[in-house]
Order: structure tokens, then sequence, then C-alpha cells
């Protein structure tokens, strides 16, 4: 079952929308300035540094929890999570999105426009790598209850398999990275993707906020209960 948690985590984690969209606009810049090999670097590097941000996000919050709860989490702790997780779902539902029919995200307007400017002025490998880092930092609040989640189930499994946790997590939270970038390598144009999320906010809202609660719901009854 805790493999089953930390796969459903990481689907959640690739459902959430910023780092997704900062890659649109890496690759909308990109093509328009380099040779369509430097931009397939650029978002190389763009998605290792999500996957990086994630499993160390998770790797560090597995180390705090074993350290601070000398193991996994006690049931009143769980309680908390649960309601962070559900708390989460509020979120995707009601504020996730900004209204409208663009696919604004609730980032404060200062925010969205340094991650949108440096979308735009990356030019190298590491400026890629960087803002793959920064993009999925800037989801913590909404990711942290996966990170969480995820760390805590790693935390149960046998000592071989808990960095295949971590990978397993990782991937899964990048899949949709990965999927766009293979789209864009085989000539699908960038603009189709984002008319995709355009036509589908509503779906990714909906299901985004099933997932917490479904994952709330499958801690209560093999962790709490």
């Amino acid at each position: 079952m805790n493999i089953a948690i930390i796969f459903l985590a990481g689907l959640i984690q690739s459902s959430l929308q910023l780092s997704f969209g900062a890659l649109i606009l890496l690759y909308h810049s990109s093509i328009s300035k380099h040779y369509k090999k430097t931009t397939r670097r650029l978002s190389r590097s763009y998605v290792i540094g999500c996957g990086v941000m994630s499993f160390l996000a998770v790797g560090c919050t597995a180390f705090l929890i074993s350290v601070f709860n000398q193991g996994a989490m006690n049931t009143q702790t769980l309680i908390v999570l649960i309601g962070a997780l559900l708390a989460s779902a509020l979120i995707m539902w009601f504020f996730y999105f900004r209204k409208g029919d663009r696919t604004e995200l609730w980032l404060p307007r200062s925010f969205a426009r340094f991650i949108s400017g440096r979308a735009r002025k990356t030019n190298d490998p590491i400026e890629a790598f960087s803002l793959g880092v920064v993009s999925s930092f800037a989801e913590m609040p909404i990711s942290l209850a996966l990170y969480i989640t995820s760390a805590n189930a790693i935390l149960q499994l046998n000592g071989s398999l808990q960095v295949a946790g971590l990978i397993v997590f990782a991937a899964l939270a990048i899949l949709p990275l990965v999927v766009l970038k293979i789209r864009m390598k085989t000539g699908r144009n960038v603009v189709d993707a984002q008319r995709w999320r355009v036509q589908n906010k509503a779906f990714l809202k909906i299901i985004s906020g099933i997932g917490f609660i479904t994952l709330a719901a499958t801690i209560f009854s093999f962790w709490v209960i």
C-alpha cells in the first residue's frame, strides 16, 4: 500500500501546472531565438531541474520526519496531514486557477512575472536547470502535503526500496514534462499544448482535487484506522 500511496501522490504532483506552464513559455521563447537543438537542450535541463527538485524535496522531508518522529509519523500528525490534503483539494477547485479563459495560476502577480521573465530570458542549460528548480519550489504551498505523504510512505519501506520510492515519485512528477518534450521533438506545436491546457482547465481542477481527497481517504483507511 505504501508504494500505491507514493504512486498516487506522484500522479497528483504531475497534475500541477506551474512547471508545465513554465516549460511551455521556455519552448515558445527559445524556439523563436535558437536552433531546435538548443531548445531541446534547454528543455532537457529544465526537466532535469524539476526532477532533481522533486527528488531532493521528498528525500529531505523523509529525513526530517525520521529525525523528529524517530520513524514514520504518528496518528495525530497524520490527522493534520489529512486536513492539509483536504484543504489542498479545496484550493485546487476554487483558487488554483484564476478566473477567466486563460490558465493563470494562483501565484502572486509579481512572482508569476518573475517566472515568465526568466523563462523568456533563459539561454543556457544552467539557467534552464535553475528555472526548473524554482518553478517546482514555487508549487510548495500545494505540493508540500504530497511531499510529506510520499516521504512518510517511503520511510515505511525496506531500506533497499526507499531510493526506488524516491525515484518513482520524482519520475511521476515530471512525466507530463517528458511527454511534452517528446511531443515537441516529434514536431508538435507548443500552441497546441497551451490550447489543450485552456480547454481542459476544468478537468485538471476536478481530477487534481479528487486526487487529493482520494489520497486523504487512503491515508485515513490504511495509516490511521
